[in-house]
């Protein structure tokens, strides 16, 4: 299907071909509607110019919100839902057999920092990286 500027050049071209009258109001009527029609035509051209424009900047907010979202929330990995909690579970102490809960989160964090869990009744560690690497050792040392 031909474009509508198109198809308004050939309804002109058509008009110019029929050698109309100039000065009968009909053809005068005529020729003013297909001038209007010209001008409604281009607007329509421009306004879509326009809203792809529009678009194009759009796509290119839209990316640099996400780059921003990106910088100031950097923790995409968790979610404010709550929808998958870290599962808890309890330790017994060794030295007094007290329960302590925690919960997968604070266990890795304090593997991941080298932090010390302490009994909160008798105050002795509970868990800490360096007795897993020494059992680690003693470990190694035995299959040898």
């Amino acid at each position: 299907m031909k474009t509508l500027q198109e198809r308004v050049a050939y309804i002109h071209g058509l008009a110019e071909g029929m050698d109309l009258n100039q000065n009968d109001p009909i053809t005068k009527l005529l020729l003013h509607i297909l001038d209007l029609v010209d001008e409604v035509v281009e607007e329509i051209d421009d306004l879509s110019d326009r809203t792809e424009d529009n678009e194009d900047f759009l796509e290119a907010l839209d990316a640099d919100l996400a780059d921003v979202e990106d910088a100031v929330f950097e923790d995409d990995d968790e979610c404010s839902c709550h929808c998958e909690d870290p599962e808890e579970f309890d330790i017994q102490c060794p030295h007094c057999d007290a329960f302590l809960t925690v919960n997968e989160d604070e266990l890795a964090e304090a593997a991941e920092n080298e932090l010390v869990i302490h009994c909160p009744d008798c105050g002795e560690i509970i868990f800490s990286e360096e007795e897993d690497q020494e059992v680690v050792e003693v470990e190694d040392e035995v299959i040898e």
